[in-house]
């Protein structure tokens, strides 16, 4: 036990590609980060069995890197549902390193798929919020980052392919009708019969944040399209979000009764629909300027309508 303990504290994290005939990922100065077709960043250590972690060797065996803490419900949950799951092989768990006198990673030993720790590795990443998992290629590129915003989310972003939600069971169906009235919320729904894009939200999404600081100048600059806003989280906490961020739009709380209505369960997402409250298009959003690149799309589909 005392050579395991030991060798948890032995982690040694490098930043620099080395040289190597055996992968890719240290041809040339590639550019290594934690964003999406980032090569991953280089680092090395041991996991919680004393079995060596090299970032090198990950294209076509690791698929999956999971970020958690042990001081969150939603990570100790995650680690639970990763236990039963057919699909940890292919995983790999990173944690900060266990705050003083804690026997965190003494529980790690329990489970059977590797858990890494390195706090210097998860700043490597970027990674703000857990749960998060970063979906790895076969050529050792991001392919996509997910904050896991529900644990019962986990069995489908452990798929092996990249979790490009809209072609998943994600969304209502592209050619049906947008519920028109919200019985749950106690809200008749705006904009679905004239013609609008609905956008889903959260407070505890990065995605989420970047398009709440900038979707007032998005208005400012599409003021043909009626944008209605679906937003999960504390109503006190959406509430100042919209203040701070100067949003004027209609919006109504998304609470866990109305995702059986929208099958929405990842954020950003977004539907463009037709006058007659049709969807014509929908799909995941990464940031302010790929709303922007939607919204023009929805003016363009709007237009095509009224020829």
């Amino acid at each position: 036990m005392k050579k395991t303990l030991d060798s948890l504290k032995t982690l040694f994290v490098s930043s620099r590609a080395k040289g190597s005939s055996n992968t890719a990922l240290t041809e040339g100065k590639l550019p290594r980060g934690g964003n999406d077709g980032d090569f991953l960043p280089l680092f090395k250590g041991r996991d919680q069995m004393g079995r060596k972690v090299r970032s090198e060797t990950f294209p076509g065996r690791i698929t999956k890197l999971i970020f958690l803490s042990d001081s969150c419900a939603s990570c100790i949950e995650v680690l639970k549902r990763l236990d039963h799951s057919p699909r940890n092989k292919h995983c790999l768990v990173i944690k900060g390193d266990p705050e003083p006198y804690s026997n965190a990673d003494l529980e790690d030993i329990s489970y059977d798929f590797p858990i890494f720790r390195s706090t210097k590795v998860v700043a490597m990443f970027g990674i703000q919020r857990v749960p998060t998992i970063v979906t790895v290629s076969a050529e050792g590129r991001i392919e996509r980052v997910d904050e896991l915003t529900d644990p019962g989310q986990l069995e489908d972003c452990l798929e092996p392919s990249s979790p490009v939600w809209p072609r998943r069971n994600q969304g209502l169906p592209v050619g049906s009708m947008f519920p028109d009235a919200l019985s749950r919320a106690g809200h008749a729904q705006e904009g679905a019969g004239e013609g609008a894009v609905v956008l889903f939200l959260s407070v505890d999404c990065l995605s989420c944040l970047d398009i709440f600081s900038k979707i007032h100048l998005l208005v400012e600059k599409w003021t043909d399209m009626r944008i209605v806003l679906y937003i999960q989280g504390e109503e006190v906490k959406v509430k100042m979000l919209m203040e701070e961020n100067r949003i004027s739009l209609p919006f109504f709380l998304y609470d866990p009764g109305l995702r059986g209505t929208f099958r929405t369960l990842v954020f950003p997402y977004l539907y463009v629909l037709s006058a007659e409250g049709r969807i014509l298009s929908r799909g995941s959003l990464k940031d302010a300027e790929e709303l922007d690149i939607w919204l023009a799309m929805a003016v363009e589909q709007g237009g095509r309508e009224h020829d």
